[in-house]
């Protein structure tokens, strides 16, 4: 688990969940590992992540592509697996 912080003006909730996935995703490949499971509550914001249309958010996309570009080059190994979160249901 990890915890950071970023000055924001006003955003939408998409953009704070591609901004977070964006962070965890830079975070977790930037380090030896060979397997990141990232467990969210919003399936749909994980696929925008990887999602390199054209749309508002774009950037968070180009940067998750980016930091996975390289993990995955790294080894043949290397996976990621995105996962929806069983806490939703209240």
């Amino acid at each position: 688990m990890s915890f950071s912080k970023a000055l924001a003006g006003r955003i939408t909730a998409l953009d704070a969940k591609l901004f977070t996935i964006r962070l965890e995703v830079s975070k977790t490949t930037s380090i030896d590992i060979e397997h990141i499971i990232l467990i969210t509550d919003s399936i749909s914001s994980a696929r925008r992540a990887v999602d390199l249309s054209v749309y508002s958010e774009q950037v968070h996309s180009l940067a998750v592509y980016s930091a996975l570009k390289s993990f995955f080059s790294s080894s043949l190994n290397n996976r990621i697996e995105f996962w929806d979160s069983p806490s939703k249901a209240k």
